[in-house]
């Protein structure tokens, strides 16, 4: 297989792998993004953004595409391939299916992905009714009835945005009251075909045979009701892409990087960035911040 060798190497062409590779090639250092998919990470399958600093309203597929833009104009190369291994090293070693790339410095950028939902014949509707994008996914359900699973910022999102195409929006989560922002939940409320929220209730099972036909929800005493619905989209949260480098990085216990204030994991020129990180706060902006550490310290041991 082809070796090649760069200075920095990073993986995962979301925001924070981006945001690195601009700042790692601006350095002088010969950097290389490894991207499996495509470029901009969860913001791809993102609407309308509108706390990204200096842009009133950005659409989330046109902003990945700046940035990828951005990193190849400041001199990063962007190769698309699938990582088959990562070996540590005094020259770290990331094996995939097209080649061998040997570096001095690695940035973890693999993000995170959505969180599975958890019932009753889930795995029987997943991509058949059960879906993770409404972006991607929302226009199958123009004029139908959908459920979003979840509470925080993205399950509100979500539903906000299913309203514009959807018949009625019903939002079940599992705690009393959301975790979102005050300006997008009253959005939603105003929304004429926002059928409500079921605080404190989980998805028990989903009925169904060729398609969805209906979900039981169950609260917190164990009560049942079966809702109407057409389809579902998930957002509980995110599982961070970290299986790679389990039992060798120090991981939290929900599987994020531990790394200090140079976004320096615990093995040395082995650096993390983003949404794959142990953090507070996962927006893009922390994200651009995090590569932004992760590459400046990468070119100071290079």
């Amino acid at each position: 297989m082809e070796k090649v060798n760069c200075d920095i190497l990073i993986i995962g062409a979301g925001p924070a792998g981006l945001t690195a590779a601009v700042y790692a090639a601006r350095s002088g250092k010969k950097t290389i993004v490894i991207e499996g998919r495509v470029c901009g990470g969860q913001i791809t399958g993102t609407g309308d953004i509108e706390n990204m600093p200096g842009m009133i309203m950005v659409d989330g597929a046109e902003l990945a595409i700046k940035m990828m833009e951005q990193a190849e104009h400041s001199g990063a190369e962007i190769v698309y391939t699938e990582i088959e291994s990562v070996d540590f090293g005094k020259t770290h070693v990331v094996t995939t299916a097209d080649g061998i790339y040997q570096c001095s410095a690695l940035i973890i950028a693999t993000g995170a992905g959505p969180r599975r939902l958890s019932a009753e014949n889930a795995e029987k509707f997943d991509g058949r009714g059960i879906h993770y994008c409404g972006l991607c996914d929302g226009n199958f359900y123009k004029d139908k009835n959908v459920a979003i699973i979840g509470g925080g910022n993205s399950a509100v999102e979500e539903a906000l945005y299913m309203t514009d195409i959807a018949k009625s929006v019903t939002i079940i989560n599992n705690t009393d009251k959301f975790n979102a922002q005050v300006v997008t939940i009253e959005k939603l409320e105003a929304a004429l075909n926002y059928a409500g929220v079921h605080h404190g209730h989980v998805v028990e099972r989903i009925n169904g045979d060729k398609k969805i036909e209906s979900i039981d929800i169950k609260n917190n005493e164990g009560k049942v009701k079966t809702i109407p619905v057409d389809g579902i989209f998930v957002a509980i949260g995110r599982v961070p892409n970290t299986v790679l480098f389990k039992g060798r990085l120090e991981l939290n216990d929900w599987g994020y990087i531990l790394v200090d204030k140079n976004m320096q994991t615990n093995i040395a020129n082995v650096f993390a960035a983003g949404d794959v990180v142990d953090k507070p706060v996962r927006q893009i902006v922390t994200a651009c911040a995090d590569g932004a550490i992760a590459a400046v310290s990468a070119a100071h041991v290079v």
